[in-house]
């Protein structure tokens, strides 16, 4: 039916005489040319209609059509198929699949399928146009694509200036900065942790590759720390400062000893980014040298383990298995004071760590967790150190039994 009516209106001639005081001759307008929409709609009646770019939608209750408009009255935009040919961008394509039957009850959907255009405004007429037509949005599908976007060269460049490493930092010859691509495959697992070991690792901590794996994560080094609160204490195996940082922020003044150059460097430098260096006396040299010579309130005792290779064995020897003897170094370690905390592996022998208590005499053991995870375990020995209050609420409740 739309067809008879488009193919009548292309018929029609508008004959218009006018009479003037000149007695100009009538003049006769020419029939207009068909349409775009009309020509698709009479050459190609049989085709398949052209797939849609954008759908705007319009919903008609009735109302006659506008003759000046080409529309296309689409069933489903699932039932169209790409074409080759398509008309020029700055038309509107339209074709008719079907015309189902309409009563005057029904509401006809109607779909107008307009080509991209490189400007926002629909292609149907002016905005006053559009409300009449009851146009529900004019949104352009494809605007905002045409702009120029950052060439490749710019975002490589950019890319570069991001992703580019620090420098390493060197001392002795030994690397004490990591990356992530610079980090051994073996040591990923501690990379990923660094933040548990020094909260301030962003701003330059350096830690040398066995600092990595035996640093005390900073939350349990702050606990050890509030523990051993004290006017002196001696952290006997600084290493790269993690206990020893810790015990500035708690005590007068620490006594930091390690025998390991590039580990003293590191720990000097990561006193200074926590700002407590001037509280830490740092002394190279080996402990079983100095300890006849040193007086303190605390020794804190964290003497290499051997390597994370004790993880493997499932009870850990201080006797066999530590470097230089546990029990040695403890003994040397009572011989300043009494009040000394032990940091052992978390599968220490306990039966070990109650005989360095000495006879007739009681040790805290305490298990340190991080995340849910047991890390380690720290022993704490003398008058000062272990909760007594706990201790004698255990020994009551044994007694009850």
């Amino acid at each position: 039916m739309l067809t008879r009516l488009f193919k009548s209106i292309q018929s029609i001639i508008y004959n218009q005489q006018t009479t003037d005081d000149n007695n100009q001759p009538s003049m006769t307008v020419s029939p207009p040319s068909p349409t775009i929409g009309q020509t698709l709609s009479d050459e190609n009646e049989n085709n398949d209609p052209i797939p849609p770019i954008s759908i705007l939608m319009i919903e008609e209750t009735g109302s006659p059509i506008p003759s000046d408009t080409s529309i296309s009255a689409l069933l489903s935009t699932t039932e169209l198929e790409e074409q080759d040919n398509l008309v020029d961008q700055h038309d509107t394509c339209l074709d008719i699949n079907s015309t189902p039957p309409v009563t005057s009850s029904t509401t006809l959907a109607l779909e107008v399928v307009p080509t991209p255009s490189t400007s926002t405004t629909s292609s149907l007429g002016s905005d006053s146009s559009l409300k009449k037509r009851r146009i529900l949005s004019t949104y352009d599908a494809y605007a905002g694509y045409d702009q120029v976007q950052p060439t490749k060269s710019r975002n490589k460049r950019s890319k570069r200036v991001k992703k580019a490493d620090p420098e390493c930092i060197v001392f002795d010859n030994v690397v004490v900065s990591y990356t992530q691509k610079t980090m051994p495959k073996d040591m990923e697992k501690y990379y990923y942790q660094r933040y548990s070991y020094f909260s301030k690792y962003d701003d330059g901590i350096l830690m040398d590759r066995e600092g990595w794996f035996s640093v005390t994560p900073e939350s349990i080094a702050r606990h050890i720390a509030q523990r051993c609160q004290s006017d002196v204490i001696i952290d006997a195996f600084c290493g790269c400062g993690g206990n020893t940082i810790q015990f500035a922020l708690t005590c007068e003044r620490v006594i930091a000893i390690d025998i390991d150059p590039v580990k003293l460097k590191c720990a000097q430098h990561n006193a200074k980014i926590y700002g407590v260096e001037d509280r830490i006396e740092f002394i190279l040299g080996s402990f079983y040298d100095l300890a006849p010579f040193l007086k303190a309130d605390v020794v804190f005792l964290s003497p290499p383990w051997g390597g994370p290779s004790y993880l493997q064995e499932k009870v850990y020897n201080l006797k066999t298995m530590m470097p230089g003897n546990g029990m040695s170094i403890f003994k040397l370690a009572a011989k300043i004071t009494p009040n000394v905390a032990f940091f052992v592996p978390r599968n220490t022998n306990p039966n070990q760590l109650a005989l360095l208590a000495g006879h007739g005499r009681f040790c805290e053991i305490e298990r340190n967790y991080l995340r849910g995870n047991l890390k380690a375990l720290t022993a704490y020995y003398g008058d000062d150190l272990p909760n007594w209050t706990a201790l004698d609420d255990i020994m009551a409740n044994r007694q009850q039994q």
